[in-house]
């Protein structure tokens, strides 16, 4: 309890049992404000997810430089795909399941990315590219059933 004790003395006063209303306003503002970026935040992340899972095709990512991040106990990769001729990059997240399968600067895995908005992607640990692969159709796969991808292995 003294802790909260603690923080409620900050909205007294100085030296008097009179609550600060304007401190108590502003922290309250403040804190509102924090709540209504995490909402907006989580709002579009969602909205992105859900236009990717809807229209998506994949395409082959190149992993770039990993990151140990201050803000994430997850190390974050850099990872550029192209698409019809244009690259993009991204930078995912990485799992504790797959901190020991991802190489950086050259690991290449399958991307999932949104037909109307191609920088809409995701780098997926699960679906390393396998060796044989070395192109892509331009505008990404529709699907990357070992059947599809057949027709990309030389003969």
């Amino acid at each position: 309890m003294t802790a909260i004790n603690d923080l409620l003395r900050n909205f007294y006063k100085d030296g008097t049992s009179e609550l600060h209303w304007g401190k108590i306003i502003a922290s309250v503002l403040f804190a509102l404000l924090l709540l209504s970026i995490g909402l907006c935040n989580r709002s579009k992340k969602q909205k992105l997810n859900s236009e990717r899972e809807r229209d998506h095709r994949y395409t082959i990512g190149v992993t770039g430089v990993k990151h140990h991040n201050i803000r994430s106990s997850q190390p974050t990769v850099n990872f550029y795909y192209e698409v019809l001729g244009k690259q993009y990059e991204g930078t995912e997240s990485i799992g504790a399941s797959y901190e020991k399968v991802v190489t950086p600067n050259g690991g290449r895995f399958f991307v999932e990315f949104s037909t109307n908005n191609p920088s809409n992607g995701k780098l997926l640990f699960d679906h390393p590219v396998p060796d044989y692969i070395r192109s892509f159709p331009d505008s990404g796969w529709i699907d990357i059933t070992e059947g599809t991808l057949k027709g990309w292995a030389p003969e």
